[in-house]
C-alpha cells in the first residue's frame, strides 16, 4: 500500500447533487422542499439534529424525495457519525434516482471508513459512469486503489484527475508517490517539480523532491528542496536528519551539527543523531559535549554497535585514554562488530 498519508480533500455537500430530481410541484411537495432547504441550512450550520429533524419531517410528507434521503444520508454519517442509517438513506436515494451520482459518491466514503473497499470501488466507478467528470469521485477512486495496492489502477485513476484538473495537488503528491514506489524517479520527480511550481507552500511536496533528490545522488538540488521544506514547517525532523549527513558531506561541520542538534530537540530519544553529533563535535575539539553525545545514544539505544565503536576511537585518539577506548571495544566485539583493527588490538592486550 502506498505509504503516504492519504490528504483527502474535505467535499462540500450542497449543490453536489449530481442528477438531482426535477423541483417538486405538489402542494406536499412544497412543504417537503421547504423543510428540506431548512434542513440544507442546519446541516451547513453544523446543526445536525435538527437538520436531520426537519429532513425526517420533509420525507414524511413526501416519502420518494431523492435528494432528502441523500442529505439525510449526509447528515448521519458525516455530522451524527450514523454510518447503518447513512447507508440506508443513500440506498434508497439510488433507488428513487439511478443516475444520481453524489449519492453513490456519498457511499463510496461510506464504505472505504468502513474498510470495505470492494464496494466503496464499485460505487465510485458507477458514480463516474454517471458524471464522467466527476472529478472528487475519480480521486477517491484513486485513494481506494492505493489501500488496495492495486497502483496501476491507482496511478491510472490519478492521471485521471489531473486531466479533468490539472492543480489538483493532492492527486499530483500521491502520483509521484506511486512513481517513486515503481522506482521511476524521473516521472516522480516531474510531478513534484508541477506540484511546488503550482504551491510553493507544500512542505511536504519539498520534502519528497529532496528525498528523490538525494537517492539520485543530486546533492545540491536535495539540500536545496530540503531548504525550502525547512523554510515552511521548520519542525521537519527528516529534512534536519538529511541535512545533518550532506552537510558533513559538503564539509560543512558546523552546519551539520546545527541539524543534528535539532534532531534531538525534536526527538530527545533519536539515539543515531546523538551519535552523529558525537563524531561530529569530536572532529571540532569539543571533546565535553562529544563525549556527552555518545553516551547519551548508547544510553537510549546500549545495542548500538557503532556506538560503542566511534566512543572507543574517541577514547583512543581524542582523550588518550586507552583503558575506556579498550571497554569500548570490548561492547563492539561483544555485539557482533567486525573491525579488524579493533580484534588485533584486543587481541594483543589479552581481552
Amino acid at each position: 500500500m502506498n505509504r503516504q498519508l492519504l490528504r483527502i480533500m474535505s467535499i462540500g455537500v450542497l449543490g453536489l447533487t449530481l442528477g438531482l430530481t426535477p423541483p417538486l410541484t405538489s402542494l406536499a411537495a412544497d412543504e417537503a422542499q421547504t423543510l428540506f432547504n431548512q434542513g440544507a441550512i442546519h446541516f451547513n450550520n453544523g446543526e445536525f439534529q435538527q437538520a436531520a429533524k426537519s429532513l425526517q419531517q420533509a420525507l414524511k410528507v413526501f416519502p420518494r424525495f431523492a435528494a432528502a434521503h441523500h442529505l439525510l444520508g449526509v447528515v448521519s454519517s458525516r455530522g451524527l457519525q450514523q454510518p447503518d442509517q447513512a447507508v440506508a438513506h443513500l440506498k434508497k436515494a439510488v433507488e428513487l434516482h439511478p443516475n444520481f451520482a453524489s449519492a453513490y459518491m456519498e457511499l463510496g466514503l461510506i464504505y472505504r471508513d468502513q474498510k470495505n473497499l470492494e464496494a466503496a470501488k464499485k460505487v465510485f466507478k458507477k458514480a463516474i459512469k454517471i458524471y464522467p467528470r466527476f472529478a472528487d469521485a475519480q480521486l477517491n477512486l484513486a485513494f481506494t486503489y492505493d489501500q488496495l495496492d492495486e497502483r496501476e489502477q491507482a496511478i491510472s485513476a490519478y492521471q485521471a484527475v489531473l486531466k479533468l484538473e490539472p492543480k489538483q495537488l493532492t492527486a499530483r503528491y500521491n502520483l509521484a508517490t506511486l512513481y517513486d514506489m515503481q522506482g521511476d524517479t524521473d516521472q516522480a520527480t516531474k510531478q513534484l517539480e508541477k506540484l511546488t511550481s503550482l504551491d510553493p507552500q507544500d512542505a511536504n511536496a519539498w520534502l519528497l523532491l529532496a528525498q528523490l533528490s538525494e537517492k539520485a545522488l543530486r546533492e545540491t538540488q536535495a539540500i536545496e528542496a530540503y531548504q525550502k521544506a525547512l523554510k515552511i514547517s521548520p519542525d521537519l525532523l527528516e529534512a534536519h536528519y538529511a541535512l545533518g549527513y550532506l552537510m558533513q558531506a559538503q564539509d560543512q561541520p558546523k552546519q551539520a551539527v546545527n541539524h543534528f542538534q535539532e534532531v534531538v530537540r525534536l526527538n530527545p530519544k533519536h539515539a543515531e543523531a546523538q551519535l552523529n553529533l558525537g563524531v561530529l563535535l569530536a572532529n571540532l575539539d569539543k571533546l565535553d559535549e562529544a563525549e556527552q553525545a555518545y553516551l547519551a545514544a548508547l544510553k537510549l539505544n546500549p545495542k548500538l554497535v557503532e556506538g560503542y565503536y566511534n566512543l572507543g576511537v574517541f577514547y583512543e585518539f581524542h582523550r588518550k585514554d586507552t583503558t575506556k577506548a579498550l571497554e569500548q571495544y570490548r561492547k563492539y566485539i561483544e555485539l557482533g562488530g567486525q573491525d579488524d583493527r579493533v580484534r588485533k588490538l584486543l587481541k594483543k592486550v589479552g581481552s
